[in-house]
């Protein structure tokens, strides 16, 4: 479908990522509709992704969807019931809409996926691209490969699909990791991150939106599968400074040994979290500049600099 040439849906659209698609594709003119849990704020009903979602009613005179929804920062344990809601919605929901997809005649589906597909850390390696193995290491990351695999099922010209898998994405009203970082930026406390050196992809919400636009403008997709970030990938102590920098401090960071940071971690049974913050998770965009050669995104720098003072004000 090229620009203007049908209805788009978003699902998810009272989300953190949703919400704002839906914003920037309306101030992009392009004919858009919100699909939600609870149809508030003029979207449509879809009802809960774990019981029987509304398909059918929800994708009348409709020609792209952008999944958005998904079940994701839950504190995941061996609960059965826990896990069996992540596969519901993540998973077999995703497969429901594809059919629904088929059956109303929708011609193109984007799939938000994620970069924990490939596993949790990209330490000791090349990053991560779309042909490298998958090996995710939790239900979320597990959840959205089987939901990929399905989909590639659906994949005709009927129905084109592309899949784009997202690092970890902020803007303003960010929550969970980022806003956390955010807060300890800004707090004028000293942080043992000095010693830092890693490389972590990240996308802002706006870069996104720029990726999405730019393929609903394009005739057709060349790529089925895209990883999707900022220009440059930042580490730990880059993103403090950026963000202290944005509300008008300094960043104190002073040196801590990153196998002391890992020790202190592994006593006290915070070996992931730690891991998270020292380590690395980068991923190519090689093949994104190959489908979009005159996409020009915002430096991660300048967008999580905007990001932090949007927050501030």
């Amino acid at each position: 479908m090229a620009e203007g040439k049908g209805l788009i849906a978003v699902t998810g659209a009272s989300g953190f990522v949703g919400a704002h698609l839906c914003r920037q594709l309306e101030a992009a003119r392009l004919p858009v509709i919100g699909i939600t849990r609870d149809g508030a704020a003029g979207t449509r009903c879809i009802g809960d992704l774990a019981g029987t979602p509304n398909w059918g009613e929800c994708l009348t005179g409709v020609s792209t969807v952008v999944h958005c929804a998904a079940l994701a920062h839950q504190p995941l344990s061996n609960d059965a019931q826990q896990r069996a809601l992540i596969y519901r919605v993540n998973h077999e929901a995703v497969v429901e809409l594809a059919r629904a997809c088929v059956a109303a005649g929708v011609k193109r589906l984007v799939f938000l996926s994620t970069v924990k597909v490939y596993g949790e850390s990209s330490s000791s390696r090349a990053p991560f691209s779309e042909d490298d193995v998958l090996a995710p290491e939790d239900d979320y990351g597990r959840s959205k490969v089987l939901a990929e695999a399905a989909l590639a099922e659906f994949s005709s010209d009927d129905l084109e699909i592309i899949v784009l898998r997202l690092p970890l994405v902020y803007g303003s009203g960010v929550k969970a990791n980022f806003q956390k970082l955010q807060r300890l930026a800004s707090s004028g406390l000293p942080l043992p991150f000095a010693c830092i050196r890693n490389r972590r992809s990240l996308l802002s919400n706006d870069n996104l939106v720029m990726v999405v636009v730019g393929l609903l403008k394009q005739a057709s997709w060349s790529a089925q599968v895209l990883n999707v970030a900022d220009p440059e990938p930042a580490s730990v102590p880059d993103l403090v400074r950026w963000l202290a920098l944005a509300g008008g401090a300094r960043a104190r960071l002073i040196p801590v040994p990153v196998w002391c940071m890992r020790g202190m971690a592994a006593l006290l049974g915070r070996k992931d979290t730690v891991e998270r913050l020292v380590g690395d998770l980068e991923i190519s965009t090689t093949r994104l500049a190959v489908q979009l050669p005159e996409l020009e995104l915002g430096s991660t720098e300048k967008m999580v600099l905007g990001c932090a003072k949007n927050e501030q004000n």
